[in-house]
Parts: structure tokens; C-alpha cells; sequence
């Protein structure tokens, strides 16, 4: 009875009930990641997000491929093979199950056209404002006070009453703005409280002063360790 009634309500308020949206779980051929994308509603429309921070175990894959004589017959624009990382650009923290790390904007922006072309579902980096939305109350976080000076693997603190973990702390994550590109969230090198959208930073020199190639890379930060990536796309569907 109490179900027919909520049901009597839509439609006499001239609507129809919200229908619940489902995580995209998503393959990536030629590897063996699977990722998992939790929706979040938005008066824009829903969208869905990483439910973790990229990791090594897909972003080893990217670079495999923008290393390989493959990218010459990919047809995928706005990808070049990038400057070779002069150290090891997972500073020891850590490989499989750790969160990419230390990527330029223009590495994140190239990772997504890659994604996008294995899978045929658009991904991006989330707007400020898709980040904003999936970063709601609870969840754990790797921050200055508990990683002891390392990040962590991903999903290894609680979630957030969305499902997603890490969406403060362990690496912040590039998003796009009116401005342009920041990194969001904080990180494992940042005070608990200062995790969230109060820690917003625009890349800068600094961020490459220790990197001996000349040019600087523009495809990694030598002096960023705490800075990383998560996706979203709007793509409920795939387009076959």
C-alpha cells in the first residue's frame, strides 16, 4: 500500500519515479583492469566517476603504448610518444594497486583520449564541479598526519556515501576549471584539515625544478609526487 502511494504521488505531481542509475564496470582491452564507475547526479545530467584513483596498473598500459611503434598506426589524435622519465617516476611508494603519480596535465589529458579509444566511452578528467558533487561527507584519507610520507594503495580507507574512495588524500587529482587545470583534494603530503576543495593548486615551476632535461618534460612533474588523476564520463552507454 505504502509503495502504491509513493508511486500515486509522481504521477500526480506530473512525474515519473527516478530511476536508479548503476556503476559502469568497465573492461580496457589488452589489459586485466577493470574499472568502476559510481554515478553522481547532477542537475546537468549524471555522470560517473572513477570509484578510485588511477592506478599504475592501467597507466603502465598508456605508457607501454605511447612508447610503442603502435602509436604511429593508432589514429588517435593529440597523442606523442612523451619525454622518457629521467628516475623512477613512482618515487619506490609503490606499483600495483598504488595511484599513478606525478603526470602533467597535458600526460592526463592524452591518458583520457587513449582510455577513450580502448573502450569507446569518453573519458575526461572531472570538472570542479563533477568533483565537488562526488566529494560528499564520510570516507577515510591518506593525509600528512597518517601516510608517513608515502602514498598508500588504492581503496585501503573507507568510501564515501557514494562508494568512491580516496576522493581526499593519498594524491590529489587533476579537474578542469573556468581558469583552467588544477589539482583538487589534497594528498598525503597535506594536513587533515586542509583535505577537500580547501586545497586547490595550480601547477607551477617548481613543480619540475629538480628535472635535468632541458626542456623541463611536459609530460612529468620531477618535484609533484602528490599529484594524480581520476575520470569520469557521461557515456551510460557504450556507442557501438
Amino acid at each position: 500500500m505504502k509503495i502504491f502511494y509513493t508511486i500515486a504521488l509522481f504521477i500526480f505531481a506530473g512525474c515519473s519515479p527516478t530511476v536508479e542509475q548503476k556503476p559502469i564496470i568497465q573492461s580496457v582491452d589488452g589489459t586485466s583492469v577493470v574499472l568502476e564507475m559510481m554515478p553522481v547526479q547532477s542537475e546537468e545530467g549524471n555522470f560517473w566517476i572513477s570509484r578510485t584513483e588511477v592506478t599504475w596498473d592501467l597507466y603502465d598500459s598508456f605508457l607501454q603504448f605511447i612508447n610503442s611503434q603502435d602509436n604511429l598506426h593508432a589514429g588517435v589524435d593529440a597523442i606523442t610518444g612523451p619525454t622518457p622519465a629521467y628516475a623512477s617516476v613512482d618515487r619506490g611508494f609503490g606499483r600495483t594497486g598504488y595511484p599513478a603519480i606525478s603526470m602533467s596535465h597535458q600526460a592526463a589529458e592524452a591518458f583520457c583520449v587513449w582510455l577513450s579509444s580502448k573502450t569507446n566511452r569518453t573519458y575526461t578528467i572531472p570538472t570542479i564541479e563533477q568533483w565537488q558533487l562526488a566529494d560528499v561527507a564520510q570516507g577515510g584519507a591518506w593525509h600528512q598526519w597518517n601516510s608517513e610520507k608515502t602514498t598508500h594503495p588504492v581503496a585501503t580507507k573507507e568510501p564515501n556515501s557514494l562508494g568512491i574512495y580516496d576522493m581526499r588524500g593519498n594524491v590529489g587529482e587533476w579537474v578542469s576549471t573556468k581558469d583552467g587545470p588544477r589539482v583538487i583534494g589534497g594528498s598525503f603530503r597535506t594536513p587533515a584539515e586542509e583535505l577537500g576543495s580547501a586545497s586547490i593548486l595550480e601547477a607551477e615551476k617548481s613543480w619540475n625544478q629538480t628535472d635535468p632535461q632541458l626542456p623541463r618534460s611536459p609530460w612529468w612533474f620531477a618535484d609533484a609526487d602528490y599529484v594524480g588523476l581520476r575520470l569520469v564520463t557521461t557515456d551510460s552507454e557504450k556507442h557501438e
